[in-house]
């Protein structure tokens, strides 16, 4: 099972050289809600999925469960066993 972590996108666009007011004219998507996006990166699921794809395509990442951390979460022996 996993979890959904932060979101990457600050580190993203920094790694690509990209600003987010490119962003904004890349995606149709304010600057003001792409920094929203990066400021508020410690609230899981602040993204719809129509957004995550839009903002994927836009920066050429291969899927975009790139622009969240993902991390593995133990199950119980218990949870395991219902499957």
């Amino acid at each position: 099972m996993y979890e959904v972590g932060k979101c990457r996108l600050r580190e993203i666009l920094k790694s690509k050289r990209m600003t987010q007011v490119k962003l904004a004219e890349l995606t149709g998507i304010s600057k003001q809600q792409i920094n929203n996006y990066i400021n508020r990166q410690h609230i899981v699921g602040v993204m719809g999925l129509g957004t995550l794809r839009t903002i994927a395509e836009a920066l050429n990442l291969d899927s975009p469960y790139e622009l969240y951390e993902m991390k593995r979460v133990a199950r119980s022996p218990e949870e395991a066993a219902s499957d």
